[in-house]
Protein backbone atom coordinates (compact mmCIF):
# COMPACT_ATOMS: atom_id res chain seq x y z
CA UNK A 1 0.00 0.00 0.00
CA UNK A 2 2.69 2.50 1.00
CA UNK A 3 4.78 1.45 -1.99
CA UNK A 4 1.82 2.08 -4.30
CA UNK A 5 1.20 5.52 -2.77
CA UNK A 6 4.86 6.45 -3.24
CA UNK A 7 4.70 5.42 -6.90
CA UNK A 8 1.54 7.45 -7.51
CA UNK A 9 3.02 10.44 -5.64
CA UNK A 10 5.79 10.59 -8.25
CA UNK A 11 3.20 10.77 -11.03
CA UNK A 12 0.32 12.78 -9.55
CA UNK A 13 0.95 16.44 -8.80
CA UNK A 14 -2.41 16.90 -7.07
CA UNK A 15 -3.35 15.81 -3.51
CA UNK A 16 -4.68 12.26 -3.50
CA UNK A 17 -5.80 9.29 -1.43
CA UNK A 18 -5.65 5.60 -2.28
CA UNK A 19 -8.18 2.98 -1.19
CA UNK A 20 -7.65 -0.66 -2.09
CA UNK A 21 -10.57 -3.07 -2.58
CA UNK A 22 -11.38 -6.49 -4.08
CA UNK A 23 -14.29 -5.46 -6.33
CA UNK A 24 -13.54 -7.07 -9.69
CA UNK A 25 -16.42 -5.33 -11.48
CA UNK A 26 -15.51 -1.75 -10.61
CA UNK A 27 -11.77 -2.28 -10.46
CA UNK A 28 -11.09 1.47 -10.80
CA UNK A 29 -13.07 4.44 -9.62
CA UNK A 30 -11.81 8.01 -9.25
CA UNK A 31 -13.53 10.72 -7.22
CA UNK A 32 -12.44 14.32 -6.73
CA UNK A 33 -13.57 16.16 -3.62
CA UNK A 34 -12.28 19.56 -2.50
CA UNK A 35 -9.38 19.28 -4.94
CA UNK A 36 -8.31 15.84 -3.65
CA UNK A 37 -8.34 12.80 -5.92
CA UNK A 38 -9.51 9.60 -4.27
CA UNK A 39 -8.35 6.50 -6.17
CA UNK A 40 -10.49 3.43 -5.44
CA UNK A 41 -8.27 0.70 -6.87
CA UNK A 42 -8.51 -3.06 -7.06
CA UNK A 43 -5.62 -4.89 -5.45
CA UNK A 44 -4.26 -5.68 -8.91
CA UNK A 45 -2.86 -2.12 -9.09
CA UNK A 46 -0.44 -2.84 -6.25
CA UNK A 47 1.47 -4.92 -8.81
CA UNK A 48 0.97 -2.56 -11.76
CA UNK A 49 4.04 -1.27 -13.62
CA UNK A 50 4.70 2.46 -13.92
CA UNK A 51 3.08 2.89 -17.40
CA UNK A 52 -0.23 1.56 -16.01
CA UNK A 53 -0.07 3.87 -12.99
CA UNK A 54 0.68 6.75 -15.36
CA UNK A 55 -2.48 5.78 -17.24
CA UNK A 56 -4.45 5.81 -13.98
CA UNK A 57 -3.29 9.36 -13.28
CA UNK A 58 -4.03 10.52 -16.86
CA UNK A 59 -7.46 8.92 -16.63
CA UNK A 60 -8.15 10.82 -13.39
CA UNK A 61 -7.04 14.18 -14.76
CA UNK A 62 -8.14 14.06 -18.40
CA UNK A 63 -10.46 11.08 -18.96
CA UNK A 64 -7.89 10.02 -21.53
CA UNK A 65 -9.42 7.19 -23.67
CA UNK A 66 -5.97 5.72 -24.42
CA UNK A 67 -5.26 5.64 -20.70
CA UNK A 68 -8.57 3.86 -20.11
CA UNK A 69 -7.68 1.27 -22.75
CA UNK A 70 -4.31 0.66 -21.07
CA UNK A 71 -6.01 0.16 -17.70
CA UNK A 72 -8.59 -2.23 -19.13
CA UNK A 73 -5.89 -4.29 -20.83
CA UNK A 74 -3.99 -4.55 -17.54
CA UNK A 75 -7.12 -5.64 -15.68
CA UNK A 76 -8.08 -8.19 -18.35
CA UNK A 77 -4.58 -9.69 -18.29
CA UNK A 78 -4.51 -9.78 -14.48
CA UNK A 79 -7.85 -11.53 -14.12
CA UNK A 80 -6.98 -13.96 -16.92
CA UNK A 81 -3.68 -14.96 -15.31
CA UNK A 82 -5.09 -15.06 -11.78
CA UNK A 83 -8.25 -17.00 -12.52
CA UNK A 84 -9.24 -19.23 -9.62
CA UNK A 85 -10.49 -22.77 -10.14
CA UNK A 86 -14.30 -23.00 -10.21
CA UNK A 87 -16.05 -23.83 -6.95
CA UNK A 88 -17.13 -27.48 -6.63
CA UNK A 89 -20.85 -26.98 -7.18
CA UNK A 90 -23.27 -29.75 -8.25
CA UNK A 91 -24.92 -29.43 -11.65
CA UNK A 92 -27.35 -32.33 -11.34
CA UNK A 93 -30.49 -31.26 -9.44
CA UNK A 94 -33.69 -33.04 -8.49
CA UNK A 95 -35.44 -31.87 -11.67
CA UNK A 96 -32.84 -30.27 -13.95
CA UNK A 97 -29.29 -31.12 -14.89
CA UNK A 98 -27.61 -27.77 -15.56
CA UNK A 99 -24.67 -29.31 -17.37
CA UNK A 100 -26.94 -30.96 -19.94
CA UNK A 101 -28.78 -27.68 -20.53
CA UNK A 102 -25.48 -25.82 -20.76
CA UNK A 103 -24.17 -28.29 -23.38
CA UNK A 104 -27.22 -27.68 -25.58
CA UNK A 105 -27.05 -23.89 -25.22
CA UNK A 106 -23.32 -23.84 -25.94
CA UNK A 107 -23.59 -26.10 -28.98
CA UNK A 108 -26.33 -23.95 -30.47
CA UNK A 109 -25.17 -20.42 -29.62
CA UNK A 110 -21.49 -20.51 -28.52
CA UNK A 111 -19.83 -23.49 -30.25
CA UNK A 112 -16.40 -21.84 -30.48
CA UNK A 113 -16.26 -20.27 -27.02
CA UNK A 114 -14.10 -21.51 -24.15
CA UNK A 115 -15.74 -23.87 -21.65
CA UNK A 116 -17.47 -22.42 -18.59
CA UNK A 117 -18.18 -24.26 -15.34
CA UNK A 118 -21.79 -24.32 -14.14
CA UNK A 119 -23.58 -25.45 -11.01
CA UNK A 120 -26.37 -24.84 -8.53
CA UNK A 121 -25.34 -22.22 -5.98
CA UNK A 122 -25.15 -23.36 -2.38
CA UNK A 123 -27.81 -21.20 -0.74
CA UNK A 124 -31.53 -21.30 -1.37
CA UNK A 125 -33.66 -18.31 -0.25
CA UNK A 126 -35.55 -18.94 2.97
CA UNK A 127 -38.80 -17.43 4.24
CA UNK A 128 -40.17 -14.23 2.70
CA UNK A 129 -38.24 -12.46 -0.04
CA UNK A 130 -38.94 -9.45 -2.25
CA UNK A 131 -36.48 -10.18 -5.03
CA UNK A 132 -34.34 -12.99 -6.35
CA UNK A 133 -31.05 -13.31 -8.18
CA UNK A 134 -31.65 -16.20 -10.55
CA UNK A 135 -28.09 -16.56 -11.74
CA UNK A 136 -24.70 -14.93 -11.97
CA UNK A 137 -21.49 -15.22 -13.95
CA UNK A 138 -18.32 -15.18 -11.85
CA UNK A 139 -15.67 -13.86 -14.24
CA UNK A 140 -12.83 -14.58 -11.83
CA UNK A 141 -13.72 -18.28 -11.52
CA UNK A 142 -15.26 -18.44 -15.02
CA UNK A 143 -18.31 -20.10 -13.55
CA UNK A 144 -22.09 -19.76 -13.83
CA UNK A 145 -24.07 -20.24 -10.62
CA UNK A 146 -27.82 -20.78 -10.75
CA UNK A 147 -30.19 -20.25 -7.84
CA UNK A 148 -31.33 -23.72 -6.63
CA UNK A 149 -34.89 -22.45 -6.18
CA UNK A 150 -35.18 -22.88 -9.96
CA UNK A 151 -34.67 -26.64 -9.66
CA UNK A 152 -38.41 -27.23 -9.59
CA UNK A 153 -41.00 -28.57 -12.02
CA UNK A 154 -42.92 -25.25 -11.99
CA UNK A 155 -39.93 -23.59 -13.64
CA UNK A 156 -40.13 -24.01 -17.43
CA UNK A 157 -37.13 -25.46 -19.21
CA UNK A 158 -37.09 -22.59 -21.70
CA UNK A 159 -36.47 -20.14 -18.84
CA UNK A 160 -33.38 -22.04 -17.66
CA UNK A 161 -32.12 -22.23 -21.24
CA UNK A 162 -32.50 -18.47 -21.62
CA UNK A 163 -30.98 -17.79 -18.17
CA UNK A 164 -27.88 -19.84 -18.97
CA UNK A 165 -27.63 -18.11 -22.36
CA UNK A 166 -27.84 -14.75 -20.54
CA UNK A 167 -25.04 -15.69 -18.15
CA UNK A 168 -22.88 -17.04 -20.98
CA UNK A 169 -23.20 -13.68 -22.71
CA UNK A 170 -21.36 -12.15 -19.77
CA UNK A 171 -18.34 -14.26 -20.73
CA UNK A 172 -18.61 -13.23 -24.39
CA UNK A 173 -19.39 -9.52 -24.08
CA UNK A 174 -16.64 -7.57 -22.35
CA UNK A 175 -17.77 -5.03 -19.72
CA UNK A 176 -17.23 -1.35 -20.54
CA UNK A 177 -15.82 1.29 -18.19
CA UNK A 178 -17.15 4.82 -18.60
CA UNK A 179 -15.29 8.11 -18.11
CA UNK A 180 -16.08 8.11 -14.39
CA UNK A 181 -14.62 4.66 -13.85
CA UNK A 182 -17.98 2.89 -13.56
CA UNK A 183 -18.19 -0.52 -15.22
CA UNK A 184 -21.25 -1.63 -17.19
CA UNK A 185 -21.81 -5.34 -17.80
CA UNK A 186 -25.12 -5.02 -19.70
CA UNK A 187 -23.73 -3.13 -22.67
CA UNK A 188 -25.52 -2.33 -25.94
CA UNK A 189 -23.81 -5.35 -27.50
CA UNK A 190 -25.02 -7.53 -24.62
CA UNK A 191 -28.61 -6.30 -24.86
CA UNK A 192 -28.69 -6.78 -28.63
CA UNK A 193 -27.42 -10.37 -28.42
CA UNK A 194 -29.73 -11.16 -25.51
CA UNK A 195 -32.77 -10.30 -27.67
CA UNK A 196 -31.64 -12.80 -30.31
CA UNK A 197 -32.51 -15.75 -28.08
CA UNK A 198 -35.73 -17.44 -29.28
CA UNK A 199 -37.17 -17.49 -25.75
CA UNK A 200 -36.24 -13.92 -24.87
CA UNK A 201 -39.78 -12.54 -24.75
CA UNK A 202 -41.32 -15.63 -23.16
CA UNK A 203 -38.63 -15.67 -20.48
CA UNK A 204 -39.09 -11.99 -19.66
CA UNK A 205 -42.84 -12.54 -19.30
CA UNK A 206 -42.38 -15.59 -17.06
CA UNK A 207 -39.83 -13.70 -14.97
CA UNK A 208 -42.44 -11.01 -14.19
CA UNK A 209 -44.70 -13.65 -12.65
CA UNK A 210 -41.95 -15.82 -11.17
CA UNK A 211 -41.60 -14.14 -7.77
CA UNK A 212 -45.16 -14.94 -6.79
CA UNK A 213 -44.90 -18.43 -8.24
CA UNK A 214 -41.68 -19.25 -6.39
CA UNK A 215 -42.91 -17.77 -3.11
CA UNK A 216 -45.63 -20.39 -3.06
CA UNK A 217 -43.29 -23.37 -3.37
Amino acid sequence: MMCLERKIAKLCKSPFQVRIHENKTTFLKVEKKAGVFCFHLHRLFTEAPTPVLEAVVRFAHKNDPKAKATIQQMAHLYFSLNRIAPLPLPSNGKVYDLHQIYRRVKAKHFPDEEEIAIGWSEKRPQGKFRSLTFGLYDRHHRQIRINPILDHKVVPLFFLEFLIYHEMLHAVCEPLTDDRGRTWVHTKEFRAKEKLHPYFQASKEWEKESLQILKNL
